[in-house]
């Protein structure tokens, strides 16, 4: 086998356990110099943790240079190519997850430009996806996932304490500004079907990143504010107009006629 080929070492799960967060796959990978992966694309998230070495993580237009105790995300449906370095090739940890809950989860933590993360404490990170990686070897009589997702959801606490050390700190008239900015989209757009990740484009800022602006400014989250502006125009246009209730929703950008009426 050459050694730019050298596999990493992966487990699969047995069975899934939960709809709302479930792992994929998780392992280590000890990299030999410039090994690359992608162009590519995933239907899950992906983290990598980094814990010696260095290399490049590409996603979009955007470049990442990624050191030991730093940690990066790949998005479902996003191209990108991570490549390690020529001279020091890097090891890192990786668990790869989906579900319900996992976009909540994941858009919790302040991410750097939405992908990559410094933690506060590396060494808490490096031990738990460590634990994650192994979990299966002291498993006793089976039932070893929910050890592993027990441990991502220990993961995810860990990486949210970063709090503003991860943040792209925005003066507080910049942060107004593209607020004021995504609210006028909203309102010039409400009646079409409206995508966060359109909003978030338009403003050129991170979905994640946009959901905490909003959280942050008005106490709600992106999609409560489109709905809470849905449901003031279809308040409007019940009581001025004798428009009927299936065309107020077509109007407001709701095609779900039940859930409108709900």
């Amino acid at each position: 086998m050459s050694r730019r080929t050298k596999l990493p070492e992966v487990v699969f799960p047995e069975s899934r356990i939960s709809n709302e967060l479930s792992f994929y796959h998780y392992g280590k990978h000890v990299c030999m110099p410039s090994n690359m992966y992608g162009p590519n694309k995933r239907d899950y998230f992906l983290f990598h943790f980094v814990t010696k070495g260095k290399g490049v993580y590409k996603c979009g237009n955007k470049t990442w240079h990624i050191e030991e105790n730093q940690g990066f995300l790949i998005r479902p449906h996003e191209e990108t190519i991570y490549q390690a370095d020529e001279k020091e090739p890097w090891t890192y940890y990786f668990v790869a997850f989906h579900g319900t809950s996992a976009e909540k989860i994941i858009d919790s933590v302040n991410w750097i430009d939405g992908y990559v993360i410094n933690p506060e404490n590396p060494l808490a990170v490096k031990r738990i996806m460590k634990s994650i990686c192994t979990s299966k070897d002291f498993a006793n009589g089976g039932g070893y996932e929910y050890t592993v997702l027990g441990n991502i959801y220990l993961l995810f606490a860990e990486l949210v304490k970063n709090g503003d050390l991860t943040r792209s700190v925005k003066p507080e008239s910049e942060k107004i500004n593209i607020l004021n900015a995504a609210i006028d989209y909203i309102k010039n757009n409400y009646s079409s079907e409206l995508k966060i990740a359109e909003i978030a484009k338009k403003v050129n800022m991170h979905r994640s990143n946009l959901y905490r602006l909003f959280k942050e400014q008005l106490g709600i989250s992106v999609v409560k504010y489109v709905q809470n502006y849905r449901m003031d125009k279809s308040a409007y246009y019940l009581i001025n107009t004798d428009i009927p209730i299936c065309e107020v929703a077509a109007n407001v950008g709701m095609m779900d006629y039940p859930h409108f009426c709900k």
